[in-house]
């Protein structure tokens, strides 16, 4: 069903891997997504990735002034467009919606040339995205970035099994619609549900249509309580576990459009 919407999205989808090195010599690796928007090189990912991002400058400023092991010194961020290993594409601007856990970013540099086709956005005044409707989540989990740190070059070291990341799609149907908003505030958020769970590596990335346009940008897992508890005996122990329901939620494309309409970035709509 979805096969020709994946291999649409994933002319437009990619990975996202943050490389981050503690004092102590600890490196471990974020790893998220991005769609790219347009030839000018804006993209959108999850809000929440992009704070981290800006969490770890702050932390890599602070840890030239400040002692401690588990601060982080040094770092890279890693938007893998095509051609990335020459271009290295930084993140030169970024808005966010943290209520919505959405942001726009612009890449630069940005060679245009290299996506092969551009995401249309589901025009949902003309075609609303309703429940039960069948939907499929593009992203990059269940993958390890081994990197390691070069002390003489100063840098990181990658294995030549980190890219190409593979992607995984995982498909579901829209649970309901869950709206968001702070105590007594005006301003709300809706994020879409689905019968199956996003994953870590995920974020950031399209939540699609059969059609391959793109209805939402994944944000997190939801666990529902199902109000029943589980029983099993390992042993001579037993052991009760609460038993949950884990659902994706994915940002609506309305709040999407809204955000590039207000920056004034232009998308393809259909």
């Amino acid at each position: 069903m979805f096969m020709q919407a994946v291999r649409t999205a994933s002319q437009f989808t990619f990975p996202y891997v943050g490389l981050r090195r503690r004092r102590r010599g600890v490196v471990y690796s974020k790893m998220g997504a991005f769609v790219v928007l347009n030839a000018e090189g804006w993209a959108l990912t999850s809000s929440h990735l992009v704070d981290e991002i800006l969490s770890v400058e702050r932390e890599v400023q602070a840890a030239a002034e400040q002692a401690g092991d588990e601060l982080c010194t040094d770092h890279v961020e890693i938007w893998a467009v095509p051609g990335f290993g020459e271009t290295r594409p930084r993140l030169a601007e970024a808005t966010v919606r943290p209520l919505a856990d959405i942001a726009l970013v612009r890449l630069e540099p940005f060679d245009a040339s290299a996506i092969a086709e551009f995401p249309l956005l589901r025009d949902v005044k003309r075609e609303p995205i309703e429940q039960g409707m069948s939907v499929c989540r593009l992203g990059y989990p269940f993958h390890d970035i081994a990197a390691e740190w070069n002390a003489e070059r100063h840098e990181f070291a990658l294995g030549p099994e980190a890219f190409p990341v593979p992607s995984f799609a995982l498909d579901g149907i829209v649970a309901r619609f869950h709206r968001v908003s702070p105590a007594g505030g005006a301003e709300f958020a809706t994020f879409i549900e689905t019968s199956t769970p996003g994953l870590r590596g995920q974020s950031g990335g399209p939540l699609l249509d059969v059609e391959g346009r793109v209805c939402g940008i994944q944000s997190h897992t939801t666990h529902l309580d199902l109000g029943f508890d589980a029983r099993f005996q390992t042993g001579e122990t037993v052991v009760t576990e609460r038993q949950f329901l884990n659902v994706g939620a994915a940002t609506h494309i309305s709040d999407v459009v809204s955000l590039l309409d207000q920056v004034g970035v232009p998308y393809g709509l259909a």
